[in-house]
């Protein structure tokens, strides 16, 4: 299983707005791993990365991943040494065919419809101190609670393969 450092190397990679850091490119990169986790669990029954999400403020974050994009891009541009497989490959292009051209902001808006990331962010303020800084513990996503993302990425993909079946007609 790959680390979400290595599948956001497939992603910089494959998407050129995502090749220079910047705050937009980060926040979509975010949600791209968001949404291809999403789609590689329920296509293949199994995490895409072992990697936490955690609630912010613009949607689900790996936190390793917006730290490293921050302050050591570089280590994106780094060939990755493993391969990915072909569930992965399947995974991450279906992602990008769904969302890629999709810009960060309305990536964090479709992100804002998951249940799981407002249930955590909503409880990460609860433990905010006078300066608004939230609590990162009480932010932590659990992943079981992703039932009711499920259902969301089951309509994209079955509207996205009904969208492909008409212009093959």
């Amino acid at each position: 299983m790959k680390t979400a450092t290595e599948i956001s190397k497939w992603f910089i990679i494959n998407r050129s707005e995502l090749k220079n850091p910047s705050l937009e490119g980060s926040i979509k990169l975010q949600k791209l791993l968001f949404f291809a986790w999403l789609i590689h669990f329920r296509r293949h029954g199994e995490a895409l990365f072992d990697d936490d999400f955690f609630a912010f403020a613009k949607g689900p974050v790996v936190e390793t991943v917006r730290k490293n994009y921050n302050t050591d891009f570089s280590k994106f541009l780094i060939p990755s040494n493993s391969k990915y497989t072909n569930e992965e490959i399947d995974s991450l292009m279906l992602c990008n065919e769904i969302f890629g051209d999709s810009t960060a902001e309305e990536l964090v808006d479709l992100s804002h419809n998951s249940p799981a990331w407002s249930k955590y962010f909503t409880q990460s303020l609860q433990g905010s101190s006078c300066d608004g800084f939230k609590s990162k513990d009480l932010s932590k996503i659990k992943k079981s609670d992703f039932d009711e993302e499920f259902d969301m990425i089951d309509t994209v993909l079955y509207v996205h393969e009904n969208m492909l079946s008409v212009e093959c007609r």
